[in-house]
């Protein structure tokens, strides 16, 4: 019914509440100016917009009773007495209550909904506080533009946070890279410096190992030269026992005995002691005597086995280069690296480069 008696009381050309209708014969209504407009300029006839019966502008009649109709109804919603402007949905302006088809001219303040009059005096509505519709929506407008200034202010420090927090993320990447370049280099100089320190060490041992090695390759070619001499002379002592011709061997043995004496004078004159000691000694002879002279004409050994003057002669391994590896304390080093960590402090990108 509401909705029906919306529509009767707006203007077919303007969309709005009547002003100043005017019934034409054929029984439809329009604004007073609404009609003149539809007349061309400077004519007195024109046709109805609905049905286009002609009419004329002098035979026009007003419809007071519906232009009266419209003034209550439009101060009823609480609208102004101007016409709407052309093309706005007036019937879309006016709410009724989905209840009891009454326009919503009250706002309960404690339940904060727009009421119709019936709604009002029911019991749930009992003892609230109710407002005119006009009243309410000014003060709700009220509040709403404080909380604007408020919510435009959040908005903006909001804004400025979300701008300083992506300035940060992009210092924390920064910060982030610059930091890894930093530890990089600093792994990279302990990297440096253990290769160096390897470097040395191993050098260390090998001067060690090249000094030694000269000592036993010098010893090495004496002993090869005195093994090749030996071995020579015992070729041509062997030689001469087994000679056949004693008068060839008597003729050579002086050069023999020469080249004997001359090659192993030590060992000669030691073999001529013990000879010489030997025939002083009486014919009873120890155990140790009868051993000894098993020796004679060979390198007798000690109790050990060993030849008397092998201390002398062979070049041993560099003692310091033997035990050299005992003063390298590897486990003690791990457990000094294994040890390194950062000292627990803020992050700080102000690093200074090493």
């Amino acid at each position: 019914m509401a909705s029906s008696l919306a529509e009767d009381l707006v203007c077919p050309i303007c969309l709005a509440f009547f002003q100043e209708p005017h019934m034409l014969g054929c029984g439809h209504n329009f604004c007073l100016a609404c009609l003149r407009s539809a007349v061309p300029a400077g004519q007195e006839e024109g046709t109805c917009p609905e049905c286009r019966d002609p009419f004329q502008l002098r035979e026009l009649k007003r419809n007071r009773a519906l232009g009266s109709l419209a003034k209550k109804v439009g101060r009823w919603r609480g609208d102004q007495e101007e016409p709407l402007p052309p093309g706005s949905a007036a019937l879309g302006q006016w709410h009724f209550c989905e209840a009891h088809d009454e326009p919503l001219k009250l706002f309960c303040t404690q339940d904060e909904a727009p009421l119709c009059v019936i709604c009002r005096d029911l019991p749930q509505h009992r003892g609230h506080d109710f407002l005119p519709t006009k009243n309410a929506v000014h003060l709700a407008q009220g509040k709403l533009k404080a909380y604007l200034k408020h919510l435009e202010k959040q908005l903006e420090e909001t804004t400025k946070d979300k701008t300083d927090q992506l300035k940060e993320i992009g210092a924390l990447k920064k910060c982030t890279e610059d930091l890894l370049g930093y530890i990089a280099e600093g792994f990279e100089a302990l990297h440096q410096i253990l290769h160096k320190k390897e470097q040395a060490i191993k050098q260390m041992v090998e001067n060690m190992m090249e000094k030694n090695i000269e000592e036993m390759e010098d010893s090495f070619i004496s002993l090869n030269a005195e093994v090749s001499s030996r071995t020579e002379t015992i070729a041509k002592v062997k030689a001469a026992l087994e000679a056949a011709d004693h008068v060839a061997f008597l003729k050579g043995l002086k050069e023999l005995m020469k080249q004997v004496k001359t090659d192993h004078q030590g060992e000669i004159e030691d073999y001529e002691e013990a000879e010489e000691k030997s025939d002083d000694e009486s014919d009873g002879k120890s155990d140790k005597d009868e051993s000894d002279e098993q020796c004679e004409g060979s390198y007798c050994e000690d109790e050990e086995g060993e030849d008397y003057e092998r201390g002398d002669r062979v070049v041993l391994v560099e003692l310091a280069l033997e035990n050299f590896g005992e003063s390298l304390d590897f486990e003690t080093w791990k457990k000094m690296l294994k040890g390194i960590k950062p000292r627990k402090v803020a992050l700080d990108c102000k690093l200074q480069r090493i």
